[in-house]
């Protein structure tokens, strides 16, 4: 094993310490309320170490939420419901209090832009291929915004949907929304 492997690993290992130390903090205190001396101590890692690996606390939500960011936005271009998007709904469900704490009114502000972003990459992959009636990040943040007014309310236990069912809802309605904005050149 090489050096680089070594220390690829260690980094890989301090990366999830600090991830998990932060997603505990976020179930004892609000996302403003959080601070990354805590999330250090939290990890048992030195500030300079968090540093290294996060520069903000924003740095550090999102990518503890890419992998979640990323299903929901992969329905936009795909023919299909993808099956990481269930998965990843499930996930949510079997971890409610924490998707609670994460989309409550303030961790949405915060996870909505974040979306918009994902979304707009894909929709920028789809702009080489049609044209678009408006401009894509518009239409991300409305996509974003779209899928947050069904996932929250499904999150909160307002709506008695399994996980596949609320991926094709998500599917359907993100879809439709890209299908009336983009016309083929």
């Amino acid at each position: 094993m090489s050096d680089n492997d070594v220390m690829d690993r260690r980094q890989a290992r301090t990366r999830k310490a600090i991830r998990e130390a932060f997603i505990a903090l976020l179930f004892e205190h609000k996302y403003e309320a959080v601070t990354l001396v805590q999330v250090a101590a939290r990890a048992d890692v030195g500030r300079s170490t968090l540093y290294e690996h996060f520069r903000t606390k924003a740095d550090l939500l999102r990518d503890s939420l890419q992998p979640v960011m990323a299903a929901l936005a992969s329905v936009i271009g795909s023919r299909d419901v993808p099956a990481q998007l269930a998965w990843w709904l499930q996930h949510m469900r079997e971890r409610q209090a924490f998707a609670r704490v994460l989309l409550h009114h303030q961790g949405r502000d915060l996870l909505q832009p974040m979306l918009a972003e994902a979304v707009q990459a894909r929709l920028d992959k789809l702009e080489a291929c049609h044209e678009a009636s408006v401009p894509a990040d518009l239409l991300a943040r409305q996509i974003a915004a779209a899928q947050f007014a069904i996932l929250s309310p499904w999150v909160l236990g307002q709506m008695a949907l399994t996980s596949a069912e609320l991926a094709g809802m998500l599917h359907i309605t993100s879809r439709a929304l890209v299908r009336s904005t983009f016309t083929a050149p």
